[in-house]
């Protein structure tokens, strides 16, 4: 037995000496040029595999991945943050994607095998010594939707074209073509900005910058902005008009809640109108907004993800879902721009 244990000890020693020597004296060579060692990709890649599959599950919150206006904004995103690695549907990587160790696959087969719910882990944490990051944001899992049903679609071989911005020649507002492939050509899920103000466009525009509001989306896509358009952009914005859809037929009982307010927490329209006795800029004006983007501001608001204000978290916090879908409702059935809460 004691043979036995210093056997085992000479071989742990050696162990510690061996991983002293690859990591202290740099003997391991990281060069992309000359791979992994035999067994090592493999192994690698089988944990990836085993490992997204134990973690992904499939969760109670998935939206209708078939929604044309979730992929459009899937696709909007991917074509600046996925695209560059992942390429185009039956467009080849570059040559700089493809010297990559390992090699970022083209996007139908990194697809193939993976379920929605597996997509939506990877995009949402990334891979470890992959070069795949997570999502730009924390908390975010709503907008990772997005790029999994623009995936479904290639998975289908039925995927949208990307879309191709142009630059406007809008001197104020040159990047406002890039801006309009979301803001402009999809009508949910993303907000209406005409009927804001430029001062809280402005805001906006720079906490996504700052990273103080989170957004993967809002923070890959105002990243490509130069800081001083931003101005720009939010008085270009402000000022184009836009059809928003309306929602019909909503119930009483949300500009009931809308309207109530205690000591310590102004009612909704003391704030976001219509009316707004109490608005102060940049507060947001909701009547018009779009219902989904409503619900999600609010469900951020609630559950701590969105922060930067003691009084909308506040206002939040009580909230149930029925709440929330009873204000979106009520808010989003309203004319945009309306003077009064009737």
């Amino acid at each position: 037995m004691k043979r036995v244990l210093l056997i085992l000890l000479a071989l742990a020693l050696l162990g510690v000496v061996t991983a002293v020597s690859v990591v202290g004296l740099g003997l391991y060579n990281v060069s992309a040029r000359s791979g992994h060692l035999p067994g090592v990709s493999w192994a690698l890649h089988t944990t990836f595999r085993n490992s997204v599959r134990l973690r992904a599950s499939a969760p109670d919150d998935m939206p209708d991945l078939s929604d044309p206006e979730l992929i459009a904004l899937g696709a909007g995103h991917y074509a600046t943050a996925c695209a560059p690695c992942h390429a185009e549907p039956g467009k080849r990587p570059t040559a700089t994607m493809r010297a990559m160790q390992p090699q970022p696959p083209a996007i139908r087969e990194a697809v193939t095998d993976w379920n929605p719910a597996e997509l939506h882990w990877i995009i949402d944490n990334g891979v470890k010594m992959s070069g795949m990051p997570g999502w730009p944001t924390g908390g975010r899992g709503d907008e990772v939707w997005a790029v999994v049903a623009y995936l479904e679609t290639v998975r289908r071989n039925a995927s949208p074209p990307l879309p191709t911005p142009k630059r406007d020649r809008n001197a104020d507002a040159a990047e406002a073509g890039y801006c309009r492939t979301c803001h402009g050509s999809i009508s949910r899920h993303v907000p209406r900005l005409d009927i804001q103000q430029p001062e809280y466009l402005t805001k906006a525009l720079q906490d996504y910058l700052k990273g103080e509001r989170p957004s993967g989306i809002m923070q890959q896509a105002v990243s490509r902005v130069p800081p001083e358009a931003i101005p720009g952009l939010a008085r270009y914005f402000a000022t184009v008009p836009l059809s928003g859809a309306k929602t019909t037929g909503a119930p009483v009982a949300g500009k009931e809640l809308a309207s109530r307010g205690t000591r310590k927490v102004p009612a909704c329209i003391a704030c976001h109108g219509p009316g707004a006795p109490l608005a102060q800029p940049p507060a947001p004006a909701l009547a018009g907004q779009d219902r989904a983007f409503l619900e999600t501001q609010l469900r951020l608001w609630r559950d701590g993800i969105r922060q930067g204000s003691a009084r909308m978290s506040a206002a939040a916090r009580a909230l149930t879902d029925h709440d929330i879908r009873l204000l979106s409702e009520w808010y989003a059935s309203l004319e945009a721009g309306s003077g009064n809460a009737e």
